[in-house]
């Protein structure tokens, strides 16, 4: 695996608050020159450690929305029984996030609807997929306090991943 270093490190913390920043601007906040920063981005883009760039929605767009939290499990743990559920669980635009966890639990599912009647509708549809379900629980969103993708600086030095 790449071991990233200091420069790296800026970049991916540049990146993730400034997806949208020119190659010049990333080079000038790197004191570095144009092609030393591009080298650098095309290498962790090429390594796989950066894998896309996208537009996060805002807050008061995404208040037409509900999110419920359903922490799922299975009706069985034989072979097969999680790449049916897997495979099934993708078809569904309404699961933004699928986590295959361990503990009492299988999944946990983050699903983003336009109202509650939105969501029952894709219950039904679940439930009717036969998909091996057992029992599900949801819980609504009331409210965001953190809700973050970007791993901070200091965490990416405490991993193994540093030079």
């Amino acid at each position: 695996m790449y071991k990233l270093d200091e420069r790296d490190i800026q970049i991916l913390s540049i990146l993730q608050e400034e997806g949208r920043i020119t190659k010049t601007a990333l080079a000038d906040r790197l004191n570095l020159s144009l092609t030393p920063s591009w080298d650098r981005l095309q290498r962790l883009e090429e390594e796989g450690i950066i894998e896309s760039y996208g537009a996060r929605l805002s807050s008061p767009f995404l208040k037409n929305f509900h999110l419920v939290i359903t922490e799922v499990e299975l009706e069985s743990h034989k072979e097969g029984q999680f790449n049916r559920f897997e495979d099934a669980i993708l078809g569904f635009d309404e699961v933004l996030s699928c986590w295959s966890v361990g503990g009492g639990l299988d999944y946990i599912l983050k699903i983003l609807v336009k109202d509650v009647s939105d969501y029952q509708d894709f219950l039904k549809r679940v439930l009717k997929a036969d998909i091996g379900l057992r029992r599900y629980f949801s819980y609504a969103v009331l409210d965001k306090i953190k809700d973050t993708e970007v791993v901070p600086d200091s965490l990416i030095r405490r991993s193994g991943v540093v030079k």
